[in-house]
Formats: C-alpha cells, structure tokens, sequence
C-alpha cells in the first residue's frame, strides 16, 4: 500500500518539479545550442579554474546519493551536462551529512551546494538560481495510526515529530508553528527507521526522500498521514560573494534542452503507465481518422441528395419529427436511470457521512456530538426517571507509554465491548473524551443503574488480562425529578466517579501492576526465578545494615519490579542469543525510564519506582539514564545493582553461559569502586563467604 502511496505521488510531484525546468528552456528549440555567455563571465571561469567546487549530500535519493561509490541522481545529471555545456570542470565535493555540507558552504568552505531550498537565512550568505525541482513536505506516521494530523494538530499533542536537521522546513516551522515540538535526525534514512519502530510517531519529510529511502530500505509499515503546505524547492545555491556564478549557472540551466530533461526524467523516475493521450502518435492518427471521417460524410450526403430528389419536403419533414422525437425519448431514458442512480449513491453516501459523525471509529460507539445532541433532547422532555453514568477507563496512559498506542487501542476497544454488552436495549452509550465513557439510562432507576455498574465490574474480572486487565472507574446520577438539570446530572455522576477512582485507586493500579509482571513473566521466563534469588540475596544485605523494616520491605519489592520496564522491549531482544546491535541496546536501556512511570503511578511505592529508575546507575557516574555517582544513587538501588549483577553472572542466559561463583566474585571486584559501591561490594563478599562456610558444614 506505501508503495502504491509514493510511487504516484512521487512520479506526479516530480513531474511538477521538471515543470521550472521547461519553462527555462521554453524560449530555445530542442537540440543543443551555443552557450551565450558575456566576456566577463567568460574571463571569470578562467581565472577560477579548478577553483569551482560544488557540495553534494550522499543519502537524498533519488535527487543525488551514492551508486556503486559515484556520484548519482538527478542533481549529478544536471551538473554532468553543466560541465559540458559550460565546457569547464568542476569539482564535485561528498558530504555524508547534511549539516556538513551547510557548514562548509556557510564557512565558504565550497563554491555552492547542488540542490537547496531558498530561506532567508541561508540568503545571508548564499545566493540561488531558478529553481529546477520541486519536493513537497508531508507526515509520515505508521499504518495502524488512526488520526488525520497537521501542523496545527502536532503543535498541540505530545507527539514525538522527527525533522532532519538543516533542512529549510525547520525555518518554516520556527516561523509559522513555533509552538510544534520536533527533534532532528541526520538522515531521511535515520528518521524513518525511528517512526518504523516506534521510536518516534511520525516525521516531517520530502516527499522524494521518504519514498525512494522507504523503497531502499524495504520498511512496510509507513504511510502518507497528509501532505503538507510547505514545498521545498530546490535551486543551485552558490557564495553570495560571487554573484557572477549565479549567472552563469542560470544561463547554463536555460541551455539544456527538453529532450536532455526528459532523459534524465525518465532514468530515476521511469513510468509504468503512459496516458494515450501523451502519445503524439495519437493524436495524428485521430486527425487522419476524423478528416476521413468527414470526406466520407460529405461523399454520402452528395449520394443521398442524388438520390433522395423524388422525396417531397413533406416526407422529409416527417422523417425529422420523428428522429428527434426519438433522440429526446431515449435522451430521456438515459436520464431518468443516470439521475435515480445518482439518487442512490448521494443516499449512500450521507449515510456514511451521517453514521461517521455520530460514532467514534476506534470503538464504534457513539461521540460526543451525538451525545451532546441527545442530552439537549432529553432536556426538553419529561423523562424520568433518567439516570447518567460516568466511565473512566485506569491505566490507558501506562499501556500507551509501555507497550504502545496499538496496544492501548486494543485495551480501549475491550473496555467499550465490554460496556456495549452490559447496556439495555434503549440505554445510549458513548465515548466523549481519550478514556471516558458515559451512558444515558431512559426510565433506569437507582436499582437499575447500581445493577448495570454491578455488571460492567463483574465483566471486567471476567474480560482476562490480555493486553491489560480492564479497570473502570464508574459513578452515576438519577434524575427523580425536573428540579434537576442534565447538567447538573452529569456533573454529579462524575464527581461520583471521581470519587469512586480515589477510593479503588490504590486496588486499580495493584491491578495494573499485576498484569504488566504477568506481561514481563510471559516475555522472559527467567525474571520470576532471577527475582526471587535477588530477593534473597538483597535481604541479607539489608539484614547486615540493619534496615528498617520498612526499607527491607521496598528492597524486597524493587527486587521484584526492578525490570518491570522491560515490557516495553520486544520479545525477540529479550530473548536474543547473540550479542544486541548497538541500536537494540539503546532501546535496552531505555528500561529503567519506562519501569518508573509503570512503578510510581502507585504512590506507595514512590521509594521503589526511585530504585527502579536508578538501579543500572554505576559508582563512577558512567551509568544510565541520569548519571548519578556514589551516594547520590539510592542505597536500595546501589544493593539492587549488586545482586542483579552476580545472579546474571552466576545463571545461563540467552548470550552467555553461566560463570562459575569465584569468576563471578573477582569480576565484582574488579568492578567495586567504578560500577559499585565498594563498601557494599565487600559487605556482599563477606556474605557470600559466610554463606559458603554454612554449605561445606552441611
């Protein structure tokens, strides 16, 4: 389907690009002509002989990159044909990285760049031609992303939005969307493999660019969410200090004619269908048919004249009546189906319109404008008794930061299946906001609405725990009476569940914290029996330091969640025998980040989801993700980093075999003082010993 997607846009966008170019040269025949250059330009190419150097990037397919170690694309094309017509040579200069490139022609490093877009802050130092290619910006997001954006959209969403660095469409942002939050990449390459993983959610890019490095890379998950206002036109950007360059190359630009463009068109963007009508072919044949075509109209009508003089004019007026009576019925037939056929697919079409508007596409359930519209309904009327009743679902925010948007999506169509089951027949349920829900109950009494509560809560423990375990946090209202507003109604029913989230919160979130051990155990089966031996060993460092009771028990805890975060890490790296890819372990190390925010949405366990965060922090300060360095990393944490150490050293893992007890030792040690809290190293030591003795008694 992406394929589909670029390879039209990318053949429609690039002929609008060639466009500047035929209008260049539209004022020369085809074929090749003099260059018409003055005798000062003239003079000023052979003074700079060998001094004219032009940068080009290696990853901007298809407009130039590397083929087989050359230079390559469209803009080489162009510059192939420059150096002959032009009838100098100019020194073509690689640069990997786009913000070199930028560098160099900002620090006069080079004579120009191939291809950039023209912005008044490269205008400082850089002249441009007319522009020779168009490359419209658009949003590139996953497939299972569901959500039309924009600029305005991404300006007001916590979206992670990748541009690559340099680019001209950063200035166009800081301009127009100063509020749009975006980070930036060095590559096209770079920043789609990121959206592909999920590393990021969409990128701002050309259009060119995403397709031909979609198509290199063979990614299959990327779509076109929109197209962008923004266009990038590409010009030949030289050093404003040398104005005469400019005009050169613009007079060399005008020289080349439609069939050398044409060429280079059809060599990186070749077509797989051609319309009929572009074929000149065509169009002759249909002249020469239509004039055959009319000197055989007129041979008949000559014939029939010939014929036809004993036909009185009666006759023929007859004969006329009578074919445009039966021109206007069959017109009229033809008509009447077209309209009614019409009539059909207008009627269809609202429909559609009509259900669209009314009802959520993720869930299926109703919206807050039919929602809104029912209860401006209901207001005018005397129903009663009418009870509302707030939904709110716990626990989408950690499953979207953990496992993903496509997995909160799952969660959030469970809850709604799971509401749709329990209602009656005339009861109206919708979604109204990211996780609420809120039903209208006609002629629902308090009974009838505790019931219906009663029934979504037995629901959910019966729904399982795949992806997550559904919690929903439920408050309702009954309208005895037309004393009471619906608004009124609805403010009471969800400051009711409101307070119903406050009194299960504690219950709710064990709950969730449940099902992501659960999620971890079945991803590594390894983690609940590596647990329990850190356990162990961690409470016997606790013993030896005299904690408190209170601190032995959230030593106990982090030994148990300190890799919770791993959740968010596929299975197939989990489980890797070979040595991680250097791009799999920073997303290794993103663990202790993801297995706070999972840990500290339960606030009793504030100290433990610290431990978390900090427990791959070393002594030295070289740990990860803050930096910290000796005490300024918590005592549980520096225990936990200890014992999760030795017991990966001591047990088989899916990369290494087990190291026998004094390999494992002497690596601690070596590692005390840069890694570890050397104290505690030798507390440990000391433990292990004594445990030792205890085992050559026995």
């Amino acid at each position: 389907m992406i394929h589909y997607l670029f390879q039209s846009k990318k053949i429609q966008l690039l002929l609008l690009g060639m466009i500047s170019l035929f209008l260049l040269a539209g004022c020369h025949e085809e074929g090749e002509q003099e260059i018409f250059l003055t005798e000062e330009e003239r003079q000023w190419l052979e003074e700079k002989e060998g001094d004219i150097s032009i940068g080009y990037t290696t990853d901007y397919p298809p407009v130039e990159f590397l083929q087989d170690g050359e230079y390559a694309g469209i803009s080489a094309d162009y510059f192939a044909l420059l150096e002959k017509k032009l009838q100098i040579e100019i020194e073509m200069v690689q640069f990997d990285e786009w913000t070199a490139l930028m560098d160099a022609a900002r620090n006069r490093e080079i004579s120009g760049i191939t291809a950039a877009t023209k912005t008044p802050e490269r205008s400082e130092y850089l002249n441009f031609t007319v522009p020779y290619i168009f490359n419209p910006n658009v949003i590139i997001t996953r497939e299972n992303f569901s959500e039309k954006l924009s600029f305005a959209k991404l300006e007001n969403s916590s979206m992670d939005t990748l541009v690559v660095e340099e680019y001209s469409i950063i200035e166009y942002l800081e301009k127009n969307h100063s509020n749009l939050e975006y980070r930036t990449v060095a590559t096209a390459s770079d920043g789609l493999r990121k959206v592909s993983f999920g590393e990021a959610d969409a990128m701002i890019i050309e259009v060119m660019s995403a397709a031909e490095s979609i198509e290199r890379d063979n990614i299959t998950n990327l779509m076109v969410n929109t197209e962008t206002p923004y266009e990038s036109t590409l010009s030949i950007a030289t050093r404003n200090d040398w104005p005469i360059l400019n005009d050169i190359f613009n007079k060399g630009l005008a020289q080349i004619s439609e069939a050398e463009r044409r060429e280079i068109r059809e060599r990186w963007v070749p077509f797989d269908r051609r319309s009929i009508f572009e074929n000149p072919y065509f169009w002759m044949t249909l002249v020469s048919v239509f004039i055959l075509l009319i000197i055989a109209i007129i041979v008949v009508f000559l014939w029939n004249k010939t014929l036809q003089k004993a036909v009185t004019e009666k006759t023929l007026e007859l004969e006329a009546s009578k074919k445009k009576l039966m021109d206007q019925f069959a017109q009229l037939e033809v008509t009447e189906q077209k309209l009614l056929e019409e009539i059909e697919i207008r009627k269809a079409s609202e429909e559609k319109i009509k259900y669209k508007s009314y009802h959520d596409d993720l869930t299926g359930l109703h919206n807050r404008a039919y929602y809104t519209e029912q209860i401006e309904r209901l207001q005018k009327q005397n129903n009663m008794p009418l009870a509302i009743m707030m939904i709110d679902l716990n626990g989408l925010k950690i499953t979207n930061d953990t496992l993903g948007h496509q997995e909160g999506d799952r969660l959030l169509v469970k809850a709604a299946n799971i509401i749709k089951a329990c209602c009656r027949s005339q009861d109206m349920a919708a979604r109204i906001g990211g996780d609420e829900f809120v039903l209208i109950l006609p002629e629902a009494t308090e009974a009838d609405t505790k019931g219906i509560a009663r029934n979504i809560k037995q629901a959910c423990k019966e729904a399982g725990d795949e992806p997550m375990v559904v919690s929903l946090a439920i408050g309702w209202a009954v309208r005895k009476n037309d004393q009471k507003s619906l608004l009124t109604l609805f403010e009471e029913a969800e400051d009711h569940m409101y307070q119903n989230k406050m009194n299960e919160s504690e219950n709710e979130k064990t709950g969730i914290l449940f099902s992501m051990k659960k999620l971890l155990r079945d991803r590594a089966i390894e983690t609940f029996e590596h647990s329990q031996r850190m356990q162990q060993w961690a409470l016997k460092i606790g013993k030896a330091l005299t904690l408190a009771n209170q601190e032995q028990n959230a030593l106990s805890k982090l030994a148990e969640l300190h890799d919770i975060g791993m959740v968010g890490i596929s299975k197939e790296i989990l489980n890797k025998k070979e040595a991680l890819t250097e791009e799999e372990w920073e997303k290794v190390k993103r663990h202790p980040s993801l297995g706070y925010k999972i840990v500290s949405s339960t606030p009793a366990l504030r100290q433990v989801a610290e431990g978390v965060l900090a427990h791959h922090e070393h002594w030295d300060g070289k740990g990860y993700p803050q930096g910290l360095r000796g005490e300024e990393i918590p005592l549980l944490a520096r225990i936990i980093a200890i014992t999760d150490a030795y017991d990966v050293m001591t047990q088989d893992q899916p990369y290494q075999k087990a190291k026998s007890q004094e390999e494992a030792i002497q690596e601690l040690k070596r590692c005390a003082g840069t890694q570890f809290d050397p104290e505690l190293i030798r507390l440990f030591l000391s433990i292990l010993q004594e445990a030792k003795g205890e085992q050559e008694k026995m």
